[in-house]
C-alpha cells in the first residue's frame, strides 16, 4: 500500500520499499541510514526490515526528506552539459 501521508498512515510499521518510494530515494539509501544508526528499524529476518511509522515521521522532520522537500531537479543547475577536456598527445 503506497504511503500518501506519513503522519496519517494507518499502519504502525512501514517497509523499506514504501519509505523509499515515499521519500523518492533508493532502498539502498534507506538501508544506509539504518546501518549508520540514523534511522531505527526492526529486523525480522536476514533481509526483512520494518520501520515504525512514528520513527520514520520523526526522521523525516529532522532530515528534511519527503514529498515537501526540495526535489532533485530544483537543486540541479539550469543547464547541464558535459565538459570534455581534450588532451593532445605530446610528441
Amino acid at each position: 500500500m503506497p504511503i500518501r501521508d506519513l503522519a496519517a498512515h494507518p499502519a504502525r510499521y512501514v517497509t523499506i520499499a514504501e519509505l523509499a518510494e515515499y521519500w523518492a530515494v533508493s532502498r539502498q539509501q534507506i538501508y544506509k541510514r539504518i546501518e549508520s544508526g540514523a534511522l531505527e528499524a526492526i529486523q525480522l529476518g536476514s533481509r526483512l526490515y520494518r520501520v515504525r511509522t512514528t520513527v520514520a515521521l520523526e526522521y523525516e522532520r529532522q532530515a528534511s526528506v519527503g514529498p515537501n522537500s526540495q526535489s532533485r531537479t530544483e537543486r540541479l543547475p539550469r543547464t547541464i552539459g558535459i565538459q570534455r577536456v581534450l588532451r593532445r598527445s605530446r610528441p
